[in-house]
């Protein structure tokens, strides 16, 4: 998990930059929306002064009203006024709720928004070296979890609606509170702002202990991680650490919880302190007034209540506060993902040359070099390799020794260091990426489990083709996966996922087929180089086999590629290109590599012997 280090810089004068953000993104959302939220809070900040006024008055008209009854004029008032009171209290409540609905109506889509933004950006990249570098990665992780918590960024748009609403409450009742003394208005005013301050800055102490950015709210989270996650698991049960780690969790969580509400404590209780001699000091002078005839009864009751919706507003923006600086929090953690991406995103590749027809001849690496960010040494190292255009292609050699590497580039997930590789001549780097990419059907070692329908999940080898149910249904049978799909509760509709309703998950044989069946309808769609990168990596020697060679019969005639650690799996292609740090070490036919008795061959006969002794007999191999 990433950690922020410098949370006091990023919680303080970042304040407005992050409240203009906000604002401009909840505009851009929803101008009327945005715009009906402000007029909601204003309003809903005024009626509680306006009760106040009339509440005042209709208590002042209590005395006439006890003594000349209520068909006197004074109790007719008294009427209204106790019906004003109740419509205006009404009210209130109504613009309330109205006020905190479309404030959350703009936070959702704020939200929605800011993932949208982080999807694009994520996916805008033409190549994935900045989901591979572990800096990336992490502020990915960041970006992502900002929207996981109950705290999210859009939150701010609520907490600082009831922001604004307290703030203007507390100027309201201090400019009716200035009617009796301006002087002890404006104290009041000062010392509920201080108060208000200094809950603010415990707010952004709150944020961080949240946030874990102090050593001890770090020193928690690790404690309760290694508690709960499987990597740890095991030594914890045999070592007997599970009392150990949970009085480790509780002690340190309490000292971080004592760090975090004492520090600074002094000027907090201070604050608090000078706040409540003020309002006993305004109620005094209230009260001496009053007893010396001064104030009528209305004027003592409004002013009485002003003192209070005081420290009302100071109460409820200090809670406001803390919902601020925590989606403050998450906004920032969200942006300063997005800084690290856009260097990525500003990186577009340079050519737009259709790749229609590609490959006719050949696809050639030429001295091509490749280091992965941060490595110390290359993946690939001046290498060459001629794919022929219409035969098929197996890439052989140890984990590590730069096979799947190779399959990036050519799919241009990665720009070569040095060197250059072409298509018919034309330099791959001058092709239209989509243009090349929908070229090319892969099949990775780490396929992707769409929790769609079975229907989609083939479809999406070429997704504007998903109503193409002829070639669907071709593609499956081709893939073997017709028969898994026919047994599942709604067929072709089934949602491959046992975590919905009428769905249903397959064997991992049975997703391969299904990941198969997407290449082979992206075929039918266009693509012309077909790859199968290690995705039977848990299957047996036999079982790779074979289904390597229903592949290789599949897809005769179309340039293919076949990725595997295993040389005794792949004899069918028509060329074996053994990888052996990162060059091309060997490349001929099975027979042609057997007979020159160097790497594969010494590998093929030692590999095939592990797995079965029969499948080196059966494929002719030399004792």
């Amino acid at each position: 998990m990433h950690r922020f280090s410098g949370w006091s810089a990023i919680l303080a004068p970042r304040t407005l930059r992050g409240y203009r953000r906000f604002a401009g993104i909840a505009w851009r959302a929803s101008p009327y929306l945005s715009l009906g939220t402000v007029m909601a809070t204003i309003v809903a900040a005024l009626a509680p002064l306006a009760s106040v006024v009339v509440v005042g008055a209709l208590v002042g008209h209590i005395p006439e009203v006890i003594s000349s009854g209520l068909d006197s004029p004074a109790g007719r008032t008294a009427i209204l006024l106790a019906v004003a009171a109740t419509l205006l209290f009404a009210f209130q409540w109504g613009v309330t709720s109205v006020q905190t609905t479309a404030a959350t109506a703009v936070g959702d889509r704020v939200d929605f928004a800011l993932q949208r933004r982080l999807m694009a950006a994520v996916m805008s990249p033409a190549g994935i070296s900045h989901l591979e570098d572990p800096r990336s990665l992490d502020l990915i992780e960041v970006g992502r979890s900002t929207f996981r918590g109950w705290i999210r960024p859009g939150r701010l748009g609520l907490g600082l609606s009831q922001l604004v609403n307290a703030r203007l409450t507390l100027l309201g009742a201090c400019v009716i509170l200035a009617r009796f003394s301006w002087v002890l208005a404006l104290v009041m005013l000062v010392a509920a702002l201080w108060a208000e301050y200094e809950a603010q800055l415990a707010s952004r102490r709150g944020a961080e202990h949240h946030y874990g950015s102090t050593p001890l709210a770090r020193r928690t989270s690790f404690f309760y991680d290694l508690g709960v996650t499987p990597d740890a698991a095991k030594e914890i049960r045999i070592f007997g650490l599970a009392d150990f780690l949970v009085d480790r969790f509780s002690s340190t969580w309490r000292l971080a919880t004592a760090e975090t509400f004492t520090k600074d404590g002094a000027r907090t209780r201070a604050a608090a302190i000078l706040l409540i001699l003020i309002t006993l000091l305004s109620i005094a002078l209230l009260s001496y007034d009053a007893a010396r005839g001064r104030l009528g009864l209305t004027s003592i009751m409004v002013y009485a209540q002003a003192i209070m919706l005081t420290l009302a507003g100071v109460s409820a923006a200090a809670a406001a506060r803390l919902d601020c600086e925590m989606a403050l929090g998450t906004l920032d953690r969200y942006y300063q993902a997005m800084e690290v991406l856009q260097p990525a995103i500003d990186q577009h590749p340079a050519g737009g040359r259709s790749a229609e027809g590609l490959p006719e001849r050949e696809i050639r690496f030429d001295k091509v070099s490749f280091r992965y960010p941060g490595a110390t040494s290359d993946a690939l190292h001046d290498l060459d390799l001629v794919v022929p255009a219409g035969q098929s292609l197996a890439i052989v050699g140890a984990n590590g020794a730069g096979k799947t590497t190779l399959i990036k580039l050519l799919c241009r997930l990665y720009e070569p260091a040095s060197g250059r590789i072409t298509v018919d001549g034309a330099s791959l780097a001058d092709l239209d990426t989509v243009s090349w990419r929908h070229r090319i059907a892969p099949v990775f070692q780490d396929y992707v489990r769409y929790q769609l329908s079975a229907s989609s999940n083939i479809a999406l080898g070429f997704a504007p083709a998903q109503d193409d149910k002829d070639g669907l249904e071709a593609a499956a049978e081709e893939a073997g996966a017709a028969e898994a799909i026919g047994r599942l509760p709604r067929g072709w509709d089934t949602v491959l996922s046992a975590e919905y309703t009428d769905g249903a998950d397959l064997s991992g044989g049975e997703w391969q087929k299904v990941a198969l069946a997407r290449a082979l309808f992206a075929l039918r769609h266009g693509a012309s180089v077909l790859v199968l990168d290690e995705p039977t990596a848990n299957l047996d020697a036999r079982s790779e086999a074979k289904l390597y060679e229903r592949f290789l019969d599949l897809t005769a005639g179309v340039t293919s590629i076949v990725v595997s650690h295993r040389f005794s799996t792949v004899r069918q292609a028509s060329l074996i290109a053994v990888i052996h740090d990162g060059q091309v070490a060997e490349l001929g036919s099975h027979d042609e590599l057997l007979a020159r008795d160097g790497h594969y061959a010494k590998m093929f006969v030692a590999q095939a012997s592990r797995f079965d002794d029969s499948l080196v007999t059966e494929q002719g191999a030399r004792p």
